[in-house]
């Protein structure tokens, strides 16, 4: 059992957190002595990622088992932190998912849940619960991806959805300076978050394994520039080499080079789509 089993002066609301980076993120939170609101999908991991919170700290947890996409899905959020009588300080937008491949190659509804989830989901849970923010002076942490900096070839709806949220976070920050609530955009290289990703890692050689992190190693790092209130979060020094590189590089000849880097997609046949977690 943690030190946090008095009762949490502060609650965090986080998407997506009973899995990868979300679970991460509220472990590292109830460590830092807050009460954690986790919100997930109704499926087989969510009763075993409860349990594993509850042994943490069982007096600050609160459960709810939602699908994000669906109508009415941020009413029942709100409703169920008002059930609870919970106002929550922080809010994490974490709940996104994306895919690889060809653009033809993936259902339309496929693309129409990401678009969903990865961005609409996240505004409208920021705008119905800003009251709360204001009120307990708290902040935002929402997750992007170095890939929002990198138009990518064969990722174009991911990246385009994770670029949304990069310059959403960042001119949110400055009209929220104003409300006394910070927000704070983190943007990971590749995150492990399961087998089947090791299993491409270890396919796709060395050059791959350098930029991969795992979500234990990225909250730390995560809640406290949340906490702190930091704009942009960028874990791994090669990430961020990457990143600057990228800005330095004329347009052209970095398309050509990330298309290039990512042509394994181009087979013509559907390929084995490649599930993301939020990285």
């Amino acid at each position: 059992m943690s030190s946090s089993t008095l009762p949490a002066a502060e609650w965090v609301l986080v998407t997506g957190g009973t899995h990868g980076i979300g679970l991460s993120l509220a472990f590292e939170s109830l460590r830092q002595g807050m009460g954690v609101v986790t919100v997930g999908l109704p499926d087989e991991n969510f009763a075993e990622a409860v349990n594993r919170l509850h042994s943490e700290s069982a007096d600050n947890i609160r459960s709810l088992a939602l699908d994000l996409t669906q109508p009415g899905s941020v009413d029942r959020v709100v409703d169920f932190l008002d059930e609870e009588g919970i106002t929550v300080s922080y809010l994490i937008n974490n709940a996104g998912f994306g895919r690889g491949g060809l653009f033809e190659h993936t259902d339309w509804a496929e693309y129409r849940t990401m678009m969903t989830l990865n961005n609409q989901v996240m505004v409208e849970l920021t705008y119905r619960l800003l009251p709360q923010l204001r009120k307990c002076g708290g902040g935002i942490l929402n997750l992007s991806s170095m890939e929002a900096t990198l138009p990518l070839p064969y990722k174009t709806v991911y990246t385009g959805t994770k670029a949304f949220v990069y310059n959403f976070s960042l001119a949110l920050r400055e009209e929220f300076r104003h409300h006394g609530v910070s927000v704070t955009v983190i943007c990971p290289g590749p995150v492990l978050t399961n087998a089947d990703g090791l299993r491409r890692l270890e396919a796709q050689g060395y050059r791959a394994k350098l930029l991969v992190t795992t979500p234990d190693a990225i909250a730390p790092r995560a809640i406290r520039g949340m906490l702190d209130g930091k704009a942009v979060i960028v874990p791994g020094w090669l990430t961020r080499v990457l990143i600057m590189t990228s800005y330095l590089t004329p347009r052209p000849l970095r398309m050509r080079i990330l298309e290039k880097l990512f042509s394994r997609y181009r087979d013509p046949a559907p390929s084995s789509l490649e599930p993301l977690e939020v990285s």
